[in-house]
């Protein structure tokens, strides 16, 4: 018996067609005269884009051969030769550029109802797609030559590992905002409606809507582009001008507490002094020349390089409040927009050096699902320098409720009080008198909050609703001491460590975050689940389903039974050991 042939992405043979008849009757075929849908035209980057990217090849070529060479170079050094490496050096820019157009010749991309997709290569071809259900963040880069050129890069952020994202680059700056805005739209879109009907999204006219930027649902980025298109404040914020001010960085304060900043100021101190002792002994071994000074190039602007990194990552900064979430500008010489949507951040970390104490500044990045951007100048560090009334929004915005009366309030307490005079879990072992001192773990209703720093205070908190890994970690010393380490994990590839807990206080802790991780957002989230398509559900299943989300009444028990085990472990220091109490 022969089978049918099957091509991917079609129906199993005995499986009914979606559109056919519950009576078994065929469905009627389809027109063959009506007009198939146009297929997304795909597009290509400015013809100017190879000069951005051309140049990284030929600096990487122009580094290989001073750095292995720059001394014979030096000495060796005529008219001649020197000729002969400036039309290398032009050879290689015109190769440069030449390989450079040929790739931006085979790079397209194009932007769908379903999603983005970049098609680059001649002879090994790839294709890259972000299916908009996975699309999290939209961020506009625009470095230091491509903002001379009026270009900018696109970064699609998606759901799932660090390294998952999708770059188009480059198009012009002008063109990246309106493409940001439609990929963000797209994202936010309902699910396509059934066939049959007639959806308000979608189709011919959708895409043209996105295209122009008006059929997102955000018409007030349409009005802030009408509006502030030519403004100086337009142009200094690239375009951050619309939705709610959240926060906005002066230049005088940045600085101030980069000089207020013992970490910035220990790093600077140090590596002067080691610039300044390798130099000396660079030049007492090999004596004074150009090849050597050339040589130590390098190692002097590592200084220069650390403080404008520094400087660069709060320059301009501002963030405002938008229908896609957190909007956020930063940079000086090479700038950046990022989006972060506040249901996809998993953990928050507020930090508050000693000397930032007196104005109560406070820096707050984020641990964001699908974004592996935690640098001075990344996506995560939501606000570099913040007063009590930014922190205030900023959390406002982004952070879930402590469960607490006041939450703000509660915050501030965790910052500024001593981690002694903090009611909560820490290691009993008096030897490790720096972490009874400064450390300390306080389970709230509402999220898990891990206090920790000597000279800078840090205040880590997890929305126990976020948690998806404990790990209880054991071994001879602990086991003598009396204590063990609890890793907690959320998405994002980050553990919060919790070390030198009692036993008893860490296995209580342990048992009630794991019941969080087993039930809170998987209950919550289950009306949103997809049901399946391939069978009929089964009789009894809605009823255990409704059983499980607590419609039967047993809501109220299993909320009482949370709440207990909260109060169990908010109080297991008291009931065990007698250092936690000797410590209050």
């Amino acid at each position: 018996m022969s089978t049918p042939e099957q091509h991917p992405g079609s129906a199993p043979p005995d499986l009914a067609p979606a559109d056919s008849d519950p009576s078994g009757a065929a469905a009627p075929d389809p027109d063959p005269s009506a007009p198939a849908a146009p297929p997304t035209p795909r597009r290509r980057t400015p013809p100017i884009t190879p000069l951005v990217t051309g140049w990284k090849i030929v600096v990487g070529i122009v580094a290989v051969i001073s750095a292995q060479n720059i001394a014979r170079l030096v000495e060796d050094f005529t008219v001649t030769r020197a000729l002969i490496g400036a039309g290398v050096l032009v050879a290689a820019i015109v190769v440069a550029i030449a390989l450079s157009g040929i790739s931006w010749w085979f790079m397209t991309y194009a932007v769908d109802d379903d999603g983005v997709s970049l098609h680059t290569g001649m002879i090994s071809k790839s294709r890259q797609y972000a299916p908009r259900a996975r699309i999290e963040s939209v961020s506009v880069e625009r470095p230091l030559l491509a903002r001379v050129l009026g270009l900018a890069k696109v970064r699609v952020e998606l759901a799932g590992g660090g390294e998952s994202y999708l770059d188009i680059e480059y198009i012009r700056s002008a063109d990246a905002e309106r493409l940001r805005r439609r990929i963000l739209g797209i994202a936010a879109r309902p699910e396509p409606a059934a066939e049959g009907e007639s959806p308000s999204l979608g189709g011919a006219g959708a895409g043209s809507e996105a295209e122009t930027g008006s059929g997102d649902g955000q018409p007030q980025d349409e009005q802030a582009e009408r509006s502030g298109t030519g403004t100086l404040e337009n142009v200094l914020y690239d375009g951050v001008t619309d939705g709610e001010l959240i926060a906005k960085i002066p230049t005088g304060r940045l600085v101030r507490s980069l000089l207020r900043d013992l970490g910035f100021l220990l790093g600077t101190i140090m590596s002067i002094v080691g610039v300044g002792v390798a130099i000396p002994l660079a030049l007492w071994q090999d004596g004074f020349s150009f090849a050597v000074i050339i040589a130590l190039l390098p190692t002097a602007i590592t200084i220069p390089k650390y403080i404008f990194g520094r400087i660069e990552s709060g320059w301009g900064f501002v963030s405002r409040h938008t229908d896609r979430g957190l909007r956020m500008r930063r940079g000086l010489a090479n700038t950046r927009t990022d989006n972060i949507a506040s249901g996809r951040i998993q953990r928050f970390v507020m930090r508050r050096p000693l000397l930032w104490r007196g104005p109560a500044w406070t820096a707050v990045s984020v641990t964001v699902s699908g974004i592996d951007d935690a640098g001075e100048n990344g996506a995560e560090n939501v606000l570099p320098v913040g007063t009590p009334d930014e922190l205030g929004a900023t959390l406002g915005h982004l952070a879930v409720p402590l469960g607490t009366s006041d939450d703000l309030g509660t915050l501030e307490h965790l910052l500024t009080a001593r981690a002694r005079d903090l009611e909560g879990l820490r290691t009993p072992v008096r030897p490790f008198w720096i972490a009874r001192r400064t450390e300390v773990t306080v389970l709230l209703p509402g999220a898990l909050i891990h206090r920790s720093g000597l000279l800078a205070r840090t205040v880590a908190i997890i929305p126990r609703e976020r948690i998806q890994g404990l790990t209880l970690e054991d071994d001879p010393f602990g086991r003598r001491l009396g204590v063990l380490d609890l890793s907690v994990g959320v998405a994002g590839d980050t553990d919060e460590r919790l070390t030198g807990l009692a036993r008893e206080d860490a296995r209580a802790l342990h048992a009630v975050l794991a019941r969080d991780a087993r039930t809170l957002r998987r209950y919550r989230d289950r009306e949103q689940w997809p049901q399946p398509a391939l069978g009929r559900q089964a009789p009894g299943v809605a009823e255990a389903a409704a059983v499980d989300r607590g419609d039967s009444g047993e809501g109220d028990e299993t909320a009482a039974v949370r709440t207990a085990a909260v109060d169990t472990a908010a109080t297991a220091a008291d009931e065990t050991g007698d250092a936690p109490r000797e410590e209050r």
